[in-house]
């Protein structure tokens, strides 16, 4: 998979589901490719995943079922690493309870992301996706604490959400590590 190629597969989506979801991908996207330049990653793949993450939700207007839906779209057409940051990307830890809006999804569906997640380890572009998504609005980039409070707003607190906090400022430690920076300083 390449640039242009990723870049047609979200033009298509969007035709299929206008929304802010696609802004948000570019901004994945773009944070994503930086911060792997910094930390001496592939920055064209990470590019890549971070423009993908979402590409579910060119089925509609879906909560935590987009991770599925784009894992089986990549999936299809033969990208089966941009398949797997479709379904690790919102779990900031691995447990399939840990999201900030629904499942709506049927109970085998969400039995395989869960039976997924804990058959790997996740890798440093799991975890990059997962932080550029939770610093990445569609209007820009943020502070990872603003960010968790729009979601609480939007979607309620939940028994997940203070770990899965703990898990996103793990992850931006992680790259600040591994960038010897900020990452905020790339926004």
């Amino acid at each position: 998979m390449d640039r242009a190629i990723a870049e047609s597969l979200l033009i298509e989506a969007e035709s299929m589901n206008k929304g802010a979801w696609v802004d948000h991908s570019y901004h994945v996207a773009r944070l994503a490719e930086k911060i792997a330049h910094k930390a001496g990653m592939n920055s064209e793949k990470a590019y890549i995943y971070g423009l993908l993450h979402d590409i579910g939700r060119r089925n509609g207007n879906l909560q935590a079922r987009h991770a599925i839906e784009g894992y089986k779209y990549l999936t299809h057409i033969g990208f089966d690493e941009g398949a797997r940051i479709c379904l690790t990307h919102t779990f900031q830890y691995q447990d399939v309870e840990a999201i900030y809006d629904t499942w709506d999804c049927n109970s085998e569906e969400k039995q395989f992301v869960a039976e997924y997640l804990k058959g790997i380890t996740y890798n440093d572009y799991d975890k990059l996706i997962q932080l550029c998504d939770a610093l990445s609005l569609a209007n820009g980039y943020c502070y990872a604490e603003k960010k968790m409070v729009n979601s609480v707003i939007k979607f309620g607190f939940k028994d997940t959400t203070i770990h899965k906090w703990e898990a996103i400022l793990e992850l931006k430690e992680y790259f600040d590590k591994k960038t010897q920076s900020d990452v905020y300083l790339l926004f």
